[in-house]
């Protein structure tokens, strides 16, 4: 009797085509003539997995790594790699490695998964915090691996948002240059609550001449930003920066560019000093004062019905777009023409 692994390959392949990405996995893990079938075929001959979001997480005190899988339906799927007993589990599933590296078996699988992924996830999510990990676990070599990983399928994935967690300087350049810069929206590093240390800095030169920071459309960071130039983050339609200080010259030239801009929404600025009250007053002229900030108002280039609002307070500076019915009494509106 014939083995259905004896079919033609265009046949194979029409049944693996019109197969969701379960069934593929679970024939995958029928034989071994199956599984490398599956693995030698081009990508574009899977079926789409269709994920929503991916999440790959590092679990120092349980020496372990989580990877989270959402589809738009709502189900998650979890898989955990322990270094403990060098097992996987799956669905309450537990498979022991023994002659594997988890993170190995763990990157393979994640490979295997990101071969499945045609549509665009929403979001993409990194605390792979390795850095603080002991170089003893093999789990320390975590993000290495992935970064090596993105160069081995050789493209990007298509994410809306990356969000990364507590991770340093080189992570930020190895995972942000694993999404494709085409579908990037939004750029989050950030820290727990509870957390969030000034002594965690980030140099945002060489991440500003990615294409993915030039195509990202937001910017949110909680760690405190150096070496900050307006002209690298004034492209960004909505931005919450940590920086120790900012330049009037860097207030003006923002201003100046969001005055001229239809999509801006806001920026955030939380900083530890600033001295540049008097030049600031001498640029824009006298501030609306209240018992808290001073502020300033300016017409927005053909927008009628909305207006940019300026807040300096003693440890932030807020640029917000809102509508005219928000303007403060008796504060004074400056024309587009004035700026």
């Amino acid at each position: 009797m014939s083995s259905i692994i004896e079919m033609p390959e265009f046949v194979l392949e029409k049944i693996i085509g019109f197969s969701n990405f379960k069934d593929v996995l679970t024939l995958r893990q029928v034989c071994r003539d199956f599984r490398n079938f599956i693995d030698d075929l081009k990508d574009s001959k899977l079926p789409d997995s269709n994920f929503k979001e991916m999440e790959i997480v590092s679990k120092k005190d349980e020496n372990k790594i989580v990877f989270a899988f959402a589809d738009f339906g709502g189900t998650i799927y979890r898989i955990e790699y322990s270094e403990f007993g060098n097992s996987r589990n799956f669905q309450e599933t537990w498979k022991i490695f023994e002659n594997s590296n988890i993170v190995d078996v763990a990157i393979r699988d994640l490979e295997l998964v990101l071969r499945f992924q045609k549509s665009k996830l929403y979001r993409i999510y990194f605390d792979v915090n390795d850095f603080q990990l002991s170089p003893d676990s093999s789990i320390y070599k975590l993000s290495v691996k992935l970064s090596n990983l993105c160069i081995r399928i050789n493209r990007k994935i298509k994410t809306e948002q990356l969000y990364l967690k507590k991770c340093n300087q080189s992570q930020i350049m190895k995972f942000i240059q694993f999404t494709d810069p085409e579908a990037l929206e939004k750029l989050s590093f950030f820290a727990d609550d509870d957390d969030i240390d000034d002594r965690i800095e980030i140099e945002i030169d060489d991440i500003a001449k990615t294409e993915q920071w030039k195509k990202a459309e937001e910017f949110k960071c909680d760690f405190q930003v150096l070496n900050l130039d307006a002209r690298d983050i004034c492209h960004f339609t909505s931005m919450s920066i940590k920086t120790h200080s900012i330049s009037a010259s860097d207030l003006e030239f923002l201003k100046k560019t969001f005055i001229n801009s239809s999509t801006f929404v806001y920026a955030f600025f939380e900083l530890t000093i600033f001295n540049g009250n008097e030049i600031i007053s001498n640029l824009w002229g006298p501030a609306f004062i209240t018992e808290l900030s001073r502020n300033w108002y300016f017409r927005i280039k053909d927008l009628e019905d909305e207006v940019l609002h300026i807040e300096i307070r003693q440890n932030f500076i807020n640029f917000h777009v809102f509508e005219w019915r928000y303007v403060l009494t008796g504060a004074r509106v400056q024309d587009y023409n004035e700026s």
